[in-house]
């Protein structure tokens, strides 16, 4: 007989033999080992994986038809699971004890750090970002996580969850490859993405201000009006306008790089991004993206303005 600890608490365990699972698939039953317990008066059956790990979805319905079959709650037994996994495995409704440090079950989540949130109904600004850079500075199909992080101003941990979020809107799908890579394969192609994503896409900005001064060496992206007028027929107006993030405007607090800082007037106009400019990496950009612009002026009555975006996102090469 075996046995785990949950949260200091010693369950025993005994091991179900193959017969004890018939109606699961071969593949489940030879890919865990399946062993009973019980745990504060509840009974579990629980599995521990042989091998490779399977993806959070593939584990989701392998706990559904466990459920449906026999009649007890699956819990897996996971010697490794990083934040960014529990966080998917809790979304998706799947039971799991990691050591002595993790568990989530029916009755408890143990752990302050991990959180219970719905599949995403809208784009994160990471996962914002993975699209635009994808629809318009370089094709991601192929790539996993790691190698996307690479090409872009977001670590790995954040990229993961960004895929995440793209992958519960149905905008990608996570294959593996002949070297058993995760790798990404986005769902539509050019138009027919940006079209399939558009309900979900959001403004980029956060915030505006003004200042009478902007005094920083940092060159940062132009954006509103003055963006399109570079993209479009449409005159610019006079005040500098400038795309800065939250981490770039607290900087520039501390520093008293915004003079004359006010919500109404002034010659310079700011506009406080959620994600950084869409661009290669290392290239700060001059212009904002023309997506990201159009979702930003989404808002603007002006008919001429309105006029100009259309034909913006016209001539854009899908």
């Amino acid at each position: 007989m075996d046995s785990i600890l949950i949260l200091g608490r010693r369950v025993k365990l005994m091991s179900r033999d193959k017969k004890q699972l018939k109606g699961l698939a071969v593949g489940d039953i030879l890919s865990y080992r399946f062993m009973e317990g019980k745990y504060l008066g509840q009974e579990y059956l629980f599995a521990k994986p042989i091998g490779m790990k399977s993806t959070p979805r593939a584990m989701a319905i392998t706990s559904n038809k466990v459920k449906e079959i026999l009649g007890l709650p699956l819990v897996y037994i996971l010697e490794s699971c990083p934040a960014y996994l529990r966080q998917r495995l809790i979304e998706k409704g799947v039971f799991f004890v990691v050591s002595d440090k993790f568990a989530f079950l029916p009755t408890l989540i143990a752990n302050e750090r991990i959180r219970i949130t719905p599949e995403a109904e809208r784009l994160t600004p990471v996962a914002q970002y993975l699209l635009l850079y994808h629809l318009q500075v370089k094709n991601l199909d192929g790539m996993a996580a790691k190698e996307i992080s690479s090409y872009i101003p977001y670590s790995y941990s954040n990229v993961t969850l960004g895929l995440v979020c793209l992958e519960d809107l149905g905008l990608i799908r996570r294959e593996t490859d002949d070297s058993k890579r995760k790798v990404v394969q986005f769902t539509s192609v050019g138009k027919a993405l940006y079209d399939k994503a558009l309900e979900y896409l959001q403004n980029p900005v956060e915030s505006q201000l003004y200042c009478d001064a902007l005094d920083s060496k940092k060159r940062f992206p132009t954006c509103g009006i003055n963006a399109l007028s570079h993209f479009s027929m449409l005159s610019p107006d006079p005040e500098r306008m400038v795309a800065v993030s939250k981490k770039d405007l607290k900087e520039l607090r501390k520093e008293d790089a915004i003079v004359g800082e006010n919500r109404y007037d002034g010659s310079v106009f700011i506009e406080v991004w959620k994600y950084p400019p869409v661009t290669e990496k290392g290239y700060d950009g001059e212009w904002v993206d023309k997506i990201s612009l159009a979702l930003s002026l989404a808002d603007d009555q002006d008919p001429r303005v309105e006029k100009e975006v259309e034909r913006m996102l016209g001539e854009i090469k899908w």
